[in-house]
Formats: structure tokens, sequence, C-alpha cells
């Protein structure tokens, strides 16, 4: 319990507890003329604006780097959905009634990542304060993990995506495993790197990790879907 008397542990919880309510709210309420992708907007746009006005309010300094490296990153990986949806035909994107970014990606995958990337990296600096760095990478790959699992094997009910490959459970294409297990692991890497310096090199680093995603997840589709499967 004395996690619970650290201010910015408490506030982060707070936070996180306050968006399930309106993610419930927004997600599960009949709206009559709400689209899916309509709805994942607003939640990502609620999401950011939480977390902004929560630094700002309370001088979270920590908060608004994790916040700014985790929404960079958030905008590219527009690129690895992009190009598993057009060239490896990976996944697919149903069309709602808002703009599709290269007529393929709904808009708010511009901001959906930024939620598990603020929360994986904030929860890994917490660790890195009381335990080694080991366990810290450790916990930090297990919750990415974890995270992304569950959101391929979730949303798929709105529905949000689809994967349409062969080595599939449920919405979970198996050769995606691992690159997002690196993806949470690299991203607290270079956040560590980044930490401090100048915002072209928190642009360089999320555009890195962008990089070494869209490689791995390259590399395990032409494993798992071509070689063995």
């Amino acid at each position: 319990m004395q996690l619970l008397q650290d201010k910015s542990i408490k506030d982060f919880i707070l936070i996180h507890v306050i968006f399930a309510v309106l993610a419930a709210i927004t997600l599960l309420f009949p709206f009559p003329t709400a689209s899916v992708d309509g709805k994942m907007l607003v939640l990502v746009i609620l999401y950011n604006a939480l977390i902004i006005i929560e630094f700002n309010l309370k001088g979270h300094d920590e908060w608004k780097s994790i916040w700014l490296f985790s929404f960079i990153l958030s905008l590219f990986m527009v690129f690895p959905d992009w190009y598993l949806a057009e060239t490896l035909g990976a996944l697919v994107f149903p069309t709602g009634g808002l703009p599709m970014i290269g007529g393929s990606i709904p808009l708010y995958m511009a901001g959906l990542w930024s939620i598990p990337f603020f929360i994986i990296i904030f929860v890994g600096k917490e660790i890195q304060k009381r335990k080694s760095i080991e366990m810290t990478y450790g916990i930090v790959a297990i919750i990415g993990v974890l995270i992304f699992v569950l959101s391929e094997l979730t949303l798929v009910n709105l529905p949000s995506w689809t994967a349409t490959v062969t080595g599939i459970t449920g919405n979970l294409a198996w050769y995606i495993i691992i690159p997002e297990l690196l993806l949470a692991l690299s991203a607290f890497i270079c956040y560590e790197y980044i930490l401090e310096k100048k915002i072209w090199m928190t642009i360089i680093g999320a555009f890195t990790v962008m990089i070494f995603y869209i490689g791995n997840a390259s590399f395990f589709y032409f494993l798992i879907e071509t070689l063995l499967l």
C-alpha cells in the first residue's frame, strides 16, 4: 500500500479509472448516429486531454515528457498499420463515417497507440525507481504483451480491426506477438535515452522505434505466415 502514498501513482490510477468509466459509457451506450471510429476518436481525444490537463494542473513534469514521446510515437505508428493493411494484407479496418488515412487507416489510430505507450512507460519508470533494471525490462515486456494481446482479442468486437492471416487465435495473429513485446521494450528503452534531450531527438527516437517495429513485424510475418504456415 506504500505505493499509493505516491501522489503521481494515485493520480495515474484516478485518471485511468475516470477514463475507463468514460470509455465504457462511450462504447456501450447505444448512441444512434455514432459510428465506431467516431467513438474511438472521441476516446483518444479524451484520454490525451485528461493526461495533458493532469500534468498541467498537478505539475507532473515526468508525465509531460512521457506523454510527448508516446504521442509522437503514436503518430508514427500509422505507418506500420498502413503497411500491414495495404502491403501485407494482414489486417482490415472497417470503413466508418470518418475519413480514412490513405483510404485504409481510421483517424483515431494516429493517437490510439499513445494510450498503451503512456501506461507502459509510466509503469516502467515507477518500477525502475524501486527495482533492478532487469526486473524493469521484464515487467515492461509482460505488461506490453498483455495490453497489446488483450487489445487484439477484444477490440475486434467493436469492431475496430480484424486480423486476416492464417496463424490466428481469436483475433490475435501469432506473428505479431513477439514484435509487440519488442515494441514495448524498445519504446521504454528509447524513452530512457531521449529523456531530457531536445525535441528533435524525441522525434528521431520515436521514428527509430517505429522502424524497428515495422521490421520485426515484416520478419515474423514472413517467418510464420510464409515459411511455417
